[in-house]
């Protein structure tokens, strides 16, 4: 069985929606950040990074979500959510999950926790601002890329696409949030309908609605 350490609407909401679409069998732990439970001495013995999440697998344990994703996805054996060894699209899957966690997810980092970022407090709303304007343009990009698929590799969907449905669920706070694109609320709305994602967020209590609307 698979134990994923998990905190809601977190890093570790991607990996637990591929946890209920592949049908494995899981468990989840409960990581607590309000009480800074990802920096206990128990936790940083399995994640010295002292993040979330963290994934456990017999004598396996794994962190970093992409990593966690695409284990998920190979453990798959339809291969539904990444494409096989050998196809064409393989590469462009590392290509995109590599995009959305170096890139839109370190930008949003950047932008949700600016304070971490500067030691000059009167330059925090400047910094903001900035990272507002960049992830607009990684936001524009992939809305260009779901023009002409329905998903980032195609007609089908991947692991990618459950990425950046948490990735841009967290968008929502932007001024300009993933609704205000002209094919990212088409992919919102499909993300939405799926059973497993409808699963997992009535778990992590995180609201649909304005997806589904």
């Amino acid at each position: 069985m698979l134990q994923l350490h998990y905190f809601p609407d977190n890093a570790s909401l991607a990996p637990h929606f591929l946890l209920v679409e592949t049908g494995v069998e899981y468990s989840l732990v409960l990581v607590d950040r309000q009480s800074n439970a990802q920096k206990s001495a128990a936790y940083l013995k399995l994640n010295p990074a002292g993040r979330i999440p963290t994934l456990v697998h017999d004598d396996l344990v794994l962190f970093e979500s992409p990593a966690i994703c695409t284990y998920i996805c190979e453990l798959d054996p339809a291969s539904r959510f990444i494409p096989p060894l050998g196809h064409q699209s393989r590469p462009l899957f590392f290509q995109w999950l590599a995009f959305l966690n170096n890139t839109l997810q370190a930008e949003y980092m950047m932008w949700r926790y600016v304070e971490n970022h500067t030691t000059d407090p009167g330059g925090v709303q400047g910094i903001k601002a900035a990272q507002e304007l960049r992830l607009e343009r990684f936001l524009a990009l992939l809305d260009q890329q779901l023009g002409k698929n329905r998903f980032l590799l195609g007609d089908t969907v991947s692991g990618c696409d459950h990425f950046l449905f948490m990735l841009a669920m967290w968008s929502e706070e932007l001024s300009r949030p993933t609704t205000s694109f002209e094919n990212l609320p088409r992919f919102m709305r499909d993300m939405a309908e799926r059973p497993a994602v409808q699963q997992v967020c009535a778990i992590e209590e995180i609201g649909l609605q304005r997806y589904l609307g």
